[in-house]
């Protein structure tokens, strides 16, 4: 298959050239507006143990956080607790739902927002189990390199820079693992070579939505973190990935369904 290696026999070949014409983001977000805030609490509520043990973990570090916070710049050799990480590990399945639903509303197309859930999770539940226990490793692997290499004496400029770099490249990859599991039969090196091409080829697009996207996120956090808490709860995991997913759905469209034979 070339570059976009794979069989992609799973449905879903996307809207008509018409349809696409008329698509727009906020349009898009109007009309489900009330349906993003359904599929968060579901997300929330289906994910519910892992979010408590995720808090769980947090107490010591949130009871002192300046404590924590001069230990990972302060320490010689910095460990990083694992137990906050652990609870991301089993969300996989569950994230595959979601992002089939939020795949096809910003094409456009219709969600049986509950059964299409738990029908795509459960499909894609190996995939997106395997995608969550991968990532979190990484995540984890890549935060305790950074904070060794920023203790070791190396020029911090250097560190956070190429620390930087990796992050993005990172995270602009994670925005296409989900949404091609639940579009494509494609084994899994083959998701990660695509995200990893579609993160560096689209970095400038991919860039511009995490930093719309971020900056949401960091500003309420600073300012209003009790706020930006009961927001996360009700709205602001759906919008997030709704974001990205109207973006990644032009992008795959563009670039692999198109190439489909008719």
């Amino acid at each position: 298959m070339g570059l976009f290696g794979g069989n992609f026999s799973k449905p879903g070949r996307g809207i008509s050239k018409e349809e696409a014409a008329k698509r727009n983001y906020f349009d898009i977000l109007g009309c489900h507006f009330w349906d993003l805030i359904k599929l968060n609490l579901l997300y929330v509520l289906v994910n519910i143990i892992f979010i408590a043990a995720f808090v769980w973990f947090m107490i010591p570090i949130l009871v002192k956080p300046e404590d924590f916070i001069n230990y990972l710049f302060g320490a010689e050799h910095v460990i990083l607790p694992i137990g906050p990480f652990l609870p991301f590990m089993f969300m996989g399945p569950f994230t595959a739902g979601f992002s089939y639903v939020l795949r096809n509303w910003s094409r456009q197309e219709h969600a049986f927002l509950v059964s299409d859930f738990f029908e795509y999770s459960k499909k894609n539940w190996k995939q997106g189990l395997a995608l969550s226990v991968i990532g979190t490793v990484v995540t984890y692997l890549f935060l305790t390199a950074f904070f060794f290499y920023l203790r070791c004496g190396l020029p911090r400029v250097l560190v956070l820079t190429l620390g930087a770099i990796i992050a993005i490249i990172l995270i602009a990859s994670s925005f296409y693992t989900y949404p091609m599991i639940v579009t494509f039969d494609m084994k899994l090196k083959d998701v990660y070579r695509n995200s990893l091409i579609f993160a560096l080829a689209k970095l400038p697009q991919n860039l511009f939505f995490l930093v719309i996207v971020g900056a949401v996120h960091i500003l309420l956090l600073w300012n209003l973190p009790f706020i930006w808490i009961i927001l996360m709860l009700l709205f602001l995991i759906a919008w997030s990935g709704f974001t990205v997913a109207y973006y990644v759905w032009h992008v795959m469209n563009k670039h692999m369904i198109s190439q489909l034979p008719a």
